[in-house]
């Protein structure tokens, strides 16, 4: 298995998830976010050029939309998710 097919597993929960359904802020190294209702998220910190951008428009992000991205912490305003370990 090369370096490429480790990084796709471990994207796909490989290194295991956790659900979210709160507005708590929840921290670790995360790969993914997958939402499993429509969402509002109200912070996160990862490599996402202005996410300021949607966080400020309030941007509702719809059941089984999936953001591939590193972060370290995200907090809901609204809705649930599955967080994907890195």
């Amino acid at each position: 298995m090369g370096l490429a097919s480790v990084q796709v597993t471990n994207s796909m929960g490989a290194n295991g998830c956790t659900y979210i359904n709160d507005t708590l802020a929840h921290t670790g190294k995360f790969t993914a976010i997958q939402f499993t209702e429509a969402s509002v998220v109200g912070a996160i910190t990862g490599a996402m050029e202005n996410s300021a951008d949607f966080i400020t428009d309030g941007t509702s992000f719809v059941q089984g939309q999936v953001l591939y991205l590193p972060f370290t912490s995200i907090q809901l305003t609204s809705g649930k998710a599955i967080l994907y370990k890195g």
